[in-house]
C-alpha cells in the first residue's frame, strides 16, 4: 500500500535520504529569494556567487583540505567520470610510453559506476589497457598483495572508503602505503559517497588524488555532489561550455543544491544536535540487530561490525528469499532494499559474491541502512515494527505446533517460487510432505516447513535431469539426513512405479506421446485426480488431455478443452474478454459492475500486515469481499474449489506484476471475468 511518508519507517538511507527541514529551507530560499545566477555581475548574482564560494570553503574544511580543489557536480557518478577521464587523458598525453603494459585497477566491491566508467573510457579513448579487479577477502578488505603486484603498471587505481552494500570500511592509510610504495605517481580515486558524515576525512594528510561525493545520500536534494581534486593533479573539464566554475565545469551552477550543501556542511562542521555521535550510531545498530534476531531465526549477517560503519546492516535468512523479505517489510511499512539501488535489474550481489559468500546469500541479501541524523526514538519505533513482523512470519511460513496443522492454508499443492524457477510441494492431511524436483536454494525453506509442522513423512521425487544431479542429492542428505526418502523417476524406465501414502498415490510411467513422466495424484477423495507433468508449456500445448484431466507443470496449470468449456458455460469465444487492466479509479466501478471479489495474491504475511488499509482503500463497506490466496496456492485453490470460474475477480499484489501472471493463468483455466490492478497496491 502507498503508506504515507510520515507513517513509513525508512531504512534504506544508503540509497537516498529525506531532505532535512533546515536544508530544504535553504534550498527554497535559494529558489525564491537568493535566486541569482552566480555568473551575473549585479548584486543578485554577486550574492549567489558568495553563497557558492562560502559552500566551497565549508566543504574543503569538512574534508580537511586547504590546498586542493572542490568542484561542484551533479553527483558522484559525474565526479567519477571527470576524475577518470582526467587521469586517462593525462597519461595518453604525457607519460604513456613509460608503462609497458598499462592496467586500470578497481576494487571488486566498488559501486558499478567505477568499473563501468573505466571500461567505457578505456575503449572510447583507445587506451586499451587491461582492466583488473582487485580481489577482497571474506571481510571485504582489499588484497594488498594483489595491489603491490600490479599497481606499478597502473594508470589509475580506484577504491572506496565505505561500501554501499555492507558498510565495510577500507583502511585508507594502509592503502596509501602499499600504493605509494610501488607507484608514487599513479592516479588514486576514492569513492567517498558513504563516508561523508560517518568517517572523518583529512585530504591534506593523505595522497588521494580524486574523491567523489554525493549530496542526496546525506539529506540534500538529488542532483548535487562534489569532487575533490588534489593540488597539482591532472584535470580536464568533463563538460565544456560557458566556463563556469573557473572553466572547470561549464553550465549554470545548481545553486539550490549548493545551498543545501551549505547547510549540510555547516551542520557537520559545527557542534549540532542533528547528527548522532559514533557511539550513539553503534547503539542504534545494536538495537536493530537485537530486533532482527528476536524476529527471525537463522539470520546471518554478512559483514564484521567492527570493520563497518554502524549505519549499515547486510543480512539474509536461509528460509526466506530476498524478495519475500522485501515484500514483507514493505507490507509492514518498513523500507529496506536488496542491495545497491543504483544497480538496476541486478538479481544478486556482486559485492557479497566477491567476498565469497554462498549463492543463497548473494541472491537474497537484505540491506538495512539508517541515517546519522535518525533519532533514538525513530530507531525504537523501527525495532517495535520489526518485532511485530514475527506474528506475520508464523502465519506465513509455519503451522504453529501448539495449534495443530492448518490444512486449509497449506494442505494440497503449493508452488514454491525462486527467481525464474521453483518446485512443487504437496502436503497431505496426515502431514506427509512430497517435494517434486527440489532445487538447492529452497532446501532451507523446506527444512523450516518440515520442522514447523512436525512432518510424518518426507519424500523427494527426482525426475529426468534432476535424477542425474548428484549435488542436489548430496544436499538433501546433508540438510535432512535420514529423515527423507529420495526417489528417482526416470523417463528411460518402462516399468510402472507407484508411491503411496495414507490418502494419496503417485503412479509414474513414461509415455512417449506425452514426452515426459506423468504422476497421477488422488488427493481429494471423491474429486478429480491431478496429473503433474514434467513438460514445458511449449511441449504441453501440442498434447491432448482426456476429459476431466487437470495438469500442473512448472508452476502453471492446464486443463482439458472440455474442462475449460465447462468453466465458461455457454459463452461463445468472442464473448470471453481478455484480462481487464484497471487502475485505482476503475476498481470500485469494476467491482460494482461484476459483483467481483478482491483477490489478494500476496503472501499471507504481506496480506495480514496491510489488511486494514487494503479494506479501507478497496472495499470499505464490505470486508468480506476481500480474499487472500497466495500466488503459489492459486492452483490448489482452483482444484479445491476456493476459486470459482463462474465468479469475477479483481486481482491485486504489491506492484501488479505477480497479479498479472495469476490473472492470465485464471483466464487460461476458463475464468471469464478477471481484472488486474496494473500498478499494484504500492501506488493506491
Amino acid at each position: 500500500m502507498n503508506t504515507s511518508p510520515s507513517a513509513q519507517i525508512y531504512l534504506d538511507a544508503n540509497a537516498t535520504t529525506p531532505v532535512l527541514t533546515s536544508i530544504s529551507d535553504s534550498v527554497m530560499q535559494s529558489m525564491t529569494i537568493n535566486f541569482g545566477n552566480p555568473s551575473s555581475s549585479h548584486i543578485a548574482g554577486l550574492t549567489a556567487k558568495n553563497l557558492l564560494e562560502q559552500t566551497r570553503q565549508l566543504g574543503k574544511r569538512l574534508i580537511g583540505s586547504k590546498d586542493g580543489e572542490l568542484l561542484f557536480t551533479s553527483g558522484a557518478t559525474e565526479g567519477i567520470q571527470t576524475a577518470i577521464v582526467s587521469a586517462l587523458n593525462q597519461y595518453l598525453q604525457t607519460v604513456h610510453k613509460s608503462i609497458s603494459k598499462p592496467v586500470l585497477l578497481y576494487g571488486a566491491t566498488e559501486h558499478k559506476a567505477v568499473p563501468n566508467t573505466l571500461k567505457h573510457w578505456n575503449a572510447i579513448l583507445g587506451l586499451n589497457a587491461d582492466v583488473l579487479e582487485i580481489p577482497v577477502n571474506g571481510e571485504g578488505i582489499l588484497d594488498y598483495q594483489f595491489i603491490a603486484q600490479h599497481v606499478s603498471q597502473a594508470v589509475v587505481i580506484c577504491t572506496m572508503a565505505v561500501n554501499n552494500e555492507t558498510g565495510v570500511t577500507q583502511d585508507l592509510t594502509a592503502l596509501e602505503k602499499v600504493i605509494r610504495d610501488h607507484n608514487p605517481e599513479v592516479a588514486w580515486l576514492v569513492d567517498c559517497v558513504q563516508a561523508l558524515g560517518k568517517v572523518p576525512l583529512q585530504m591534506d594528510s593523505i595522497s588521494i588524488d580524486y574523491a567523489a561525493f554525493s549530496g542526496h545520500k546525506l539529506y540534500t536534494p538529488k542532483g548535487i555532489g562534489f569532487l575533490y581534486i588534489r593540488d597539482g593533479r591532472p584535470y580536464i573539464p568533463f563538460i565544456a561550455g560557458g566556463g563556469q566554475e573557473s572553466g572547470m565545469r561549464s553550465g549554470t551552477e545548481n545553486l539550490p543544491g549548493i545551498a543545501g550543501l551549505h547547510t549540510l556542511f555547516s551542520l557537520l562542521n559545527g557542534q549540532n544536535e542533528v547528527f548522532q555521535p559514533h557511539n550513539k550510531l553503534q547503539l542504534h545498530r545494536d538495537m536493530l540487530v537485537m530486533a532482527l534476531k528476536d524476529t527471525f531465526t537463522n539470520i546471518c549477517f554478512h559483514h564484521a561490525f567492527d570493520l563497518s560503519v554502524p549505519t549499515t546492516l547486510n543480512f539474509s535468512i536461509d528460509y526466506l528469499t530476498g524478495k519475500e523479505l522485501i515484500d514483507l517489510f514493505d507490507a509492514a511499512g518498513i523500507r529496506v532494499s536488496g542491495g545497491s539501488a543504483c544497480s538496476s535489474g541486478v538479481s544478486r550481489s556482486f559485492v557479497l559474491e566477491a567476498m565469497g559468500l554462498s549463492d543463497w546469500q548473494c541472491s537474497n541479501a537484505i540491506r538495512m541502512s539508517f541515517g546519522p541524523a535518525d533519532s533514538t526514538e525513530f530507531i525504537e519505533k523501527a525495532c517495535k515494527a520489526i518485532r511485530k513482523m514475527k506474528s506475520l512470519l508464523i502465519s506465513e511460513d509455519a503451522w504453529v505446533k501448539e495449534n495443530g496443522l492448518n490444512y486449509s492454508q497449506w494442505g494440497g499443492f503449493t508452488w514454491l517460487n525462486y527467481q525464474s524457477t521453483g518446485c512443487w510441494l504437496f502436503i497431505s492431511k496426515e502431514k506427509e510432505m512430497i517435494v517434486i524436483n527440489p532445487i538447492d536454494p529452497l532446501l532451507a525453506k523446506l527444512k523450516y516447513y518440515v520442522d514447523a509442522i512436525d512432518t510424518e513423512r518426507l519424500v523427494f521425487l527426482l525426475t529426468n535431469d534432476t535424477c542425474k544431479d548428484e549435488h542436489i542429492k548430496r544436499n538433501i542428505e546433508r540438510v535432512f539426513g535420514n529423515s527423507a526418502d529420495t526417489l528417482k523417476l526416470e523417463n528411460s524406465r518402462s516399468e510402472e512405479i507407484s508411491v503411496s501414502g495414507k490418502s494419496w498415490q503417485i503412479t509414474s510411467k513414461f509415455e512417449t506421446e506425452r514426452q515426459g513422466v506423468i504422476f497421477k495424484w488422488t488427493c481429494y477423495e471423491g474429486e478429480k485426480g491431478v496429473i503433474l507433468a514434467d513438460l514445458s508449456p511449449e511441449q504441453f500445448k501440442s498434447k491432448k488431455l482426456a476429459d476431466g484431466e487437470v495438469v500442473i507443470s512448472q508452476g502453471n496449470i492446464y486443463l482439458s478443452k472440455q474442462e475449460i468449456e465447462r468453466n465458461q458455460g455457454s459463452l461463445k469465444q468472442e464473448e470471453i474478454e481478455p484480462v481487464a487492466l484497471i487502475t485505482r479509479k476503475d476498481v470500485t466501478s469494476w467491482i460494482d459492475k461484476y459483483d467481483a471479489q478482491i483477490l489478494d495474491i500476496r503472501e499471507r504475511g504481506e496480506h495480514q500486515a496491510s489488511t486494514t488499509e487494503l479494506t479501507k482503500k478497496l472495499s470499505p463497506n464490505d470486508k468480506g469481499r476481500i480474499m487472500n490466496v497466495p500466488a503459489g496456492r492459486v492452483v490448489n485453490a482452483y482444484i479445491d474449489g476456493t476459486l470459482d470460474p463462474r465468479k469475477s475477480y479483481v486481482i491485486v499484489c504489491r506492484s501488479g506484476r505477480r497479479s498479472q501472471k495469476v490473472a492470465e493463468a485464471l483466464k487460461s483455466l476458463g475464468f471469464t471475468s478477471v481484472a488486474n490492478v496494473t500498478r499494484g497496491l504500492a501506488l493506491l
